[in-house]
């Protein structure tokens, strides 16, 4: 079996040409009147550049050497192939036929394209995205704009716009459309208000009496019957609301009573819960510590962990100070920790802390102590429940400065003392 070979089709012009043109203005391949003309240097023949070009492909393909197709002349590409202007020219000149039918054009090759850029019997594309028909240019605006399927239209309830084709299914979507009331009380209503009239308006909607939350009246009636039904079951309403009435006042009787049970319990529960809750921390050593901190061997001390409340929490220091209070400060903290109680426990952590920094002098009126205090704020993960052994701290950078430490006895014996107080919720 001969194996398939591609067949290159003509390149030459195929118009229709009004005079005859000679036969050594055609192609030797293709046979049509030459188009963009190159002549062989050495045997003289003309060609198409394009079936010159496929000519040599071929040759490549089986790898011999290129050659003239008529005399078999060994050709070189560079040198021996040359356009031949004044053929292109004359043939450019001749005078052809519009090839659209019905077109009744004539005139130069060269004016050809121009031509077609205008002609009213070319056939054409819509320019309608998605349509792939195809309609002489006389026609294209009247196809475009009133016959053709993907022609866009506004839709006439809500002004969205979609084409012809879709129409239908758009009409089946659109929230605006006009639709009858599936009640049957003959009114139109737009798709996204068939619901809302339903429910609310429509005059043949099964509803419950207007007096069944309030007296238990269980009948169902249409909307449009409700005062009919209201004049016609007047004793019925009378009766249950004298019912509701009396089980309203029992109702009260046991509320008021456990209410007077409950402010009584509270108030006694108040007496003996203590309000407020402390942890001190002592440390000793503190010039050390300072030491160590501003020489970047220790930055941060913690307390022992301890619980209140129920939560399990540590005070931690940064003794050289913590970011804006860095080398010049004692920036104080609180980290919550995952404790034995938490499943048990109110999330996030719900009380208010204090940090106080003590005064050391022995009569206590005369001491002024360090104190810094916090609202909680429940969105900062730092008081949600843990997730990992302990949450990132919280407190102050700046609670106190270093020269203000010196200044009074915050620092006895080389000791200091730090306090948080922890508010409850109040009653």
């Amino acid at each position: 079996m001969a194996e398939a070979r591609e067949v290159a089709l003509p390149s030459g012009y195929d118009d229709e040409f009004v005079n005859s043109v000679d036969e050594d203005l055609h192609c030797s391949i293709c046979h049509l009147p030459l188009k963009e003309a190159v002549q062989t240097g050495k045997c003289g023949h003309r060609f198409c550049r394009q079936c010159l070009d496929e000519h040599f492909r071929r040759l490549e393909l089986l790898r011999e050497p290129l050659n003239c197709p008529v005399d078999r002349n060994i050709l070189i590409r560079d040198k021996d192939i040359f356009p031949d202007k004044a053929t292109e020219r004359k043939i450019l000149s001749f005078i052809i036929k519009c090839p659209c039918n019905g077109c009744q054009w004539t005139g130069e090759l060269r004016s050809k394209t121009d031509h077609l850029t205008s002609c009213p019997r070319k056939i054409v594309g819509c320019t309608n995205k998605n349509c792939s028909e195809t309609i002489t240019r006389d026609k294209l605006q009247k196809h475009v704009t009133t016959t053709c399927a993907w022609r866009i239209l506004r839709c006439a309830h809500c002004s969205e716009s979609h084409p012809k084709c879709k129409t239908k299914a758009h009409h089946a979507d659109c929230k605006k459309f006009p639709l009858n009331c599936s009640e049957m009380c003959g009114a139109v209503i737009p798709r996204e208000k068939i619901s809302a009239h339903i429910e609310k308006d429509c005059p043949l909607t099964i509803i419950s009496c207007p007096y069944f939350d309030h007296m238990g009246c269980e009948a169902k009636i249409q909307r449009r019957e409700v005062e009919s039904h209201l004049q016609a079951a007047m004793r019925l309403h009378l009766d249950l609301a004298c019912v509701k009435l009396s089980d309203t006042q029992k109702k009260f009787e046991e509320t008021t009573k456990k209410l007077v049970e409950r402010v009584n319990a509270l108030e006694k529960d108040m007496h003996s819960k203590e309000r407020c809750e402390s942890f001190t921390w002592r440390i000793d050593g503190f010039s050390e510590v300072l030491r160590k901190a501003k020489s970047g061997e220790e930055t941060i001390l913690e307390s022992s962990p301890f619980y209140r409340y129920g939560y399990k929490c540590k005070i931690g220091i940064c003794p050289n100070g913590f970011q804006s209070g860095k080398n010049t400060h004692l920036s104080v903290f609180l980290v919550i920790m995952k404790g034995e109680y938490d499943a048990t426990l109110t999330w996030p952590f719900d009380r208010n802390f204090t940090f106080t920094l003590i005064d050391q002098q022995e009569n206590e009126h005369d001491r002024e102590n360090i104190v810094e205090s916090t609202t909680l704020d429940p969105k900062l993960s730092s008081f949600g429940r843990p997730v990992k052994e302990e949450n990132s701290g919280w407190g102050f950078h700046n609670f106190v400065s270093h020269e203000k430490l010196q200044k009074r006895r915050y620092i006895v014996d080389d000791t200091i003392f730090v306090q948080v107080h922890f508010t409850s919720v109040k009653y």
